[in-house]
């Protein structure tokens, strides 16, 4: 890559050309590509030259809403294929396709009480690694063991209530 190279490309024409490119759908590698750069380069660039970066956030965002617009558009003409589709994404909570049963929900639940157990379990086994000499690793690792034990125990408790 030229030294300097970045300077054309915060030339108004040229950031008009990233941000078409960008509402087109390019990718951030195709855009890299066109340019003649590394996509690490673009992602510096982007960082580093804020022309850059707000270029192809708008034109990203552009991209999304006319075809928003559009999707709203054919929605509300009554087609039916972008009713669904809006309403689905717009409005999950009342329509969505995956609804679990009660036994299914107990479960889903149960499983994501277990898993920030052992989230937390393996947090706090970290913490205390990193604060504890290694002498003392045999010692943390009996009493996260224990810990572990209990919290096992205490979700097939749960999971069977």
């Amino acid at each position: 890559m030229a030294k300097g190279q970045y300077k054309k490309w915060l030339k108004p024409e040229n950031l008009v050309l990233l941000e078409g490119w960008k509402r087109n759908g390019l990718t951030d590698q195709q855009i890299a590509d066109n340019i003649g750069i590394n996509r690490r380069t673009l992602d510096k660039w982007k960082v580093k030259y804020g022309h850059i970066g707000r270029a192809l956030k708008v034109g990203h965002e552009a991209a999304n809403y006319a075809v928003e617009s559009k999707l709203l558009k054919k929605a509300m003409s009554g087609n039916t294929t972008a009713m669904i589709f809006w309403l689905k994404n717009n409005w999950r909570d009342k329509y969505n396709d995956s609804e679990l049963s009660p036994e299914e929900r107990k479960l889903a639940i149960a499983r994501m009480r277990k898993l920030d157990a052992d989230t937390r379990i393996s947090e706090a086994k970290a913490n205390a690694v990193e604060k504890l000499s290694s002498a003392s690793d045999k010692k943390l690792d009996t009493i996260l063991d224990k810990l572990i034990e209990e919290a096992q125990d205490d979700g097939a408790k749960e999971s069977t209530n």
